[in-house]
């Protein structure tokens, strides 16, 4: 198997104007990748993405800083992802299904984005923003389900809300730590979730 090539020192990869965000962001999770949230610092992004450890105050005044940076990239692009899965099937059952078939296939995708938004960042805190491009997940997930369910009281609703955010996060999770490798071997992940929710949603 080929070795990884050697990163080149600070002192030999300088970083272009205007790029230097850009690839302290790369560095952060590709080490959160390797190690987890909590096990990096500035300096370790700093050393990775080739520049001196003073370089990335240019632009996060501290970790939870750059982590919250990773926050809103991955929000940004995951809502993006979910909002384009509406248009992927014909029924309120079907969309609410692709829904969740949209976020796992981010999370398999991103695993250091959703580790991110979703876990203890130590700190960091997501603020939303508004004006954003695409509609938040959640609101999407609320109205999937309202139009799967129309004549459902809105309690109910909130709890099909919440069982559906539940089973897919959770699934997601346990793929990305290899639980069902260990245990159930589920084979296509994006085929099971599709019949797992599709149990979910009987009778409802």
């Amino acid at each position: 198997m080929a070795s990884k090539p050697a990163r080149k020192s600070p002192e030999s990869q300088p970083y272009h104007h205007g790029g230097l965000r850009a690839a302290l962001i790369a560095a952060a999770l590709e080490l959160i990748e390797e190690h987890g949230v909590k096990a990096f610092t500035l300096k370790d992004a700093a050393r990775i993405a080739g520049v001196s450890v003073a370089a990335p105050y240019r632009h996060f005044a501290d970790k939870d800083a750059l982590l919250l940076a990773i926050q809103e990239e991955g929000f940004a692009a995951f809502n993006a992802a979910l909002a384009a899965s509406r248009n992927a099937a014909a029924t309120p059952k079907a969309r609410l299904i692709e829904l969740g078939v949209a976020y796992l296939r981010f999370a398999l995708e991103h695993p250091a984005h959703i580790r991110v938004m979703f876990g203890n960042t130590g700190g960091a805190k997501l603020e939303r923003r508004p004006n954003s491009a695409a509609p938040a997940g959640y609101e999407l997930l609320v109205e999937a389900v309202a139009a799967f369910t129309p004549h459902t009281p809105p309690e109910q609703q909130r709890d099909l809300v919440l069982a559906c955010w539940s089973a897919v996060h959770g699934y997601a999770m346990l793929y990305l730590d290899g639980a069902f490798a260990a245990t159930a071997g589920i084979g296509d992940p994006e085929a099971q979730l599709r019949r797992t929710l599709a149990r979910l949603l009987e009778n409802q």
